[in-house]
């Protein structure tokens, strides 16, 4: 199984998550972690792990079996339209309205605390990496539109059409 872990954030993020992909190293599982280069040598003291600057998520998230995310909307969504499990770890703003879709929507779970341990981590992983979640994950992927700002645009167009405007004198 592969897993790819990917920091929320540049620094207090990266010790559970290593912590964690030491462990499933250890249950046999193949092991990626996505953190920014200034936590180089902290991975490179765990081995095999790689410090990136961006990455494509589209190309990345299809290859994974789970995706550990801050639930940003961007994220969300290019981990839902890869159709991989989620686990969701929201920081702030319109995260946790993300965790809680991505939760209620089947498809993953929405971490309880910010700051996740490796033994929360490890358990939402279980919980996600279930036949069940996959088969939703894969599921809801093949009901996303990509086509919402093209609609939205058209809609938008048409309200203001039928708007009447004030004719100036």
């Amino acid at each position: 199984m592969r897993v790819l872990l990917s920091t929320y954030d540049s620094r207090g993020g990266v010790e559970p998550l290593v912590a964690l992909a030491v462990r499933l190293r250890e249950l046999g599982a193949e092991v990626r972690v996505c953190a920014p280069p200034d936590c180089a040598q902290r991975l490179a003291e765990v081995g095999d792990c790689l410090a990136v600057g961006e990455v494509n998520q589209q190309a990345l998230f299809r290859r994974v079996a789970a995706v550990v995310h801050h639930g940003g909307a961007g994220t969300t969504t290019t981990a839902t339209r890869a159709g991989v499990p989620q686990v969701v770890v929201p920081q702030w703003a319109d995260q946790p309205y993300w965790a809680s879709r991505v939760a209620g929507l089947g498809i993953g779970v929405a971490h309880g605390a910010a700051s996740p341990t490796t033994e929360s981590l490890s358990a939402a992983l279980a919980a996600v990496l279930t036949p069940r979640t996959r088969a939703r994950a894969a599921d809801v992927a093949g009901r996303i539109r990509t086509d919402g700002a093209a609609v939205a645009a058209t809609l938008l167009l048409e309200a203001a059409s039928r708007e009447k405007r004030p004719v100036p004198t």
